[in-house]
């Protein structure tokens, strides 16, 4: 009988073996590609196949999400839920907004104290706490080749927008029900596609609601959330096939030599690509990968994401004669803010986010199960099952 996902799932009793593995690679990968970004090597980076990194990365990390809560949402109340995934996100956030806004910013900025705490940017920028993304505080980073105080917070909306279609789901039980997901997903794919080539006949205003909506980077985030939702839906029939890995790894792979990152915001190849990227994501995450002891002691991949992009930052104006040399900076750079990022990480970890998400023992089926106090689907790579009928 061939092997599928729910058998992998039903023989780790609903962990996914390869996941921690799966966040930390890409969240290191998120870095490495930033490292390129930030030191003004977009140029490069972009007409290499490094490019691909771009396109690839943030989608697996949603299409990894949409796989791990899908089983949470089907368990909890809304109520629950929504608390379920505000503990695990926000904390960290707020903490990194006000680390960068009453400490990074002080001590980097060109203007004068005064003008700094004064400025309507440093107001604006607690505003990402609440999704709400400003990427300036007064006078930071502004020698840099990019002024963005944390550049990584874009995909915060596209975040909460997934939690939002989520909670969607379970209002309308169709978050129990893979024939209407799919549904769901087909049907925002090909609205994509119509505003893609038919919205420019729309007024401005409704063109640009509907392509960031549908056509966008971020729509591209959407699409492998629902996916990912629907991978979790089916893991009873989808095999977990070393030959559809190999597969799915040859289109990502003809789709790195062949694309360019023009198509990032190309709705069709999307009904290829990114299936295939959702296929290796969720193969990988349960599959069993070495990790060494240190990440076993948490889940640091948020905390390196959260945090690098500003600690990049900060290296770069400390040494910008090293860091900013054409392509070997960026090596260097990253060399060096993957140590730094990790740090923050570590420490993000145990003194804020693992003690928040202690909070959530009372209603995780995995926390009781092995008698943690952390978050179980985010650190451990859990599923969290369903209650029986």
């Amino acid at each position: 009988m061939q092997k599928t996902f729910g058998h992998v799932l039903a023989a780790h009793r609903g962990l996914g073996p390869g996941f921690d593995f799966l966040r930390i690679a890409l969240a290191f990968s998120i870095v490495f590609s930033h490292s390129f970004l930030l030191t003004g090597n977009d140029d490069f980076f972009r007409s290499s196949p490094l490019w691909f990194a771009e396109y690839a990365l943030v989608p697996m990390f949603f299409a990894l999400s949409g796989f791990l809560i899908a089983g949470s949402a089907q368990r909890l109340s809304l109520k629950n839920f929504l608390l379920n995934r505000g503990l695990r996100i926000v904390p960290a956030l707020a903490v990194d907004i006000v680390v960068c806004a009453f400490i990074i910013g002080p001590l980097v900025t060109t203007v004068a104290l005064h003008d700094y705490f004064l400025g309507a940017d440093f107001y604006k920028y607690f505003l990402n706490i609440m999704g709400w993304i400003h990427y300036s505080l007064p006078g930071v980073f502004e020698t840099n080749p990019t002024h963005r105080v944390n550049g990584a917070l874009w995909t915060v909306p596209w975040e909460i927008f997934c939690y939002m279609i989520m909670s969607a789901l379970m209002i309308t039980s169709i978050i129990k029900s893979w024939q209407k997901l799919a549904l769901l997903t087909v049907g925002f794919i090909v609205a994509g596609l119509v505003v893609q080539f038919f919205g420019h006949l729309l007024p401005y205003r409704v063109n640009l609601l509907f392509s960031t909506l549908f056509v966008s980077r971020g729509a591209q985030l959407v699409f492998a959330f629902l996916l990912g939702i629907l991978a979790y839906q089916l893991r009873d029939f989808i095999p977990h096939s070393r030959s559809l890995f190999a597969a799915s790894l040859v289109i990502a792979v003809l789709a790195m030599l062949l694309l360019s990152s023009s198509s990032i915001e190309s709705v069709p190849n999307r009904l290829l690509v990114i299936p295939a990227l959702v296929y290796v994501t969720t193969f990988i995450g349960l599959t069993r990968m070495p990790l060494p002891s240190v990440f076993h002691k948490g889940d640091y991949s948020y905390g390196v994401y959260l945090y690098h992009d500003p600690f990049l930052q900060i290296l770069i104006t400390l040494a910008p004669g090293l860091f900013l040399i054409p392509k070997t900076g960026a090596i260097a750079l990253y060399a060096v803010g993957i140590c730094a990022a990790m740090g923050v990480a570590v420490i993000s970890w145990h003194m804020i986010e693992k003690p928040i998400l202690g909070m959530r023992k009372k209603f995780s089926f995995v926390a009781k199960a092995r008698g943690v106090d952390d978050n179980p689907d985010v650190k451990i790579g859990a599923v969290e099952r369903p209650a029986k009928a």
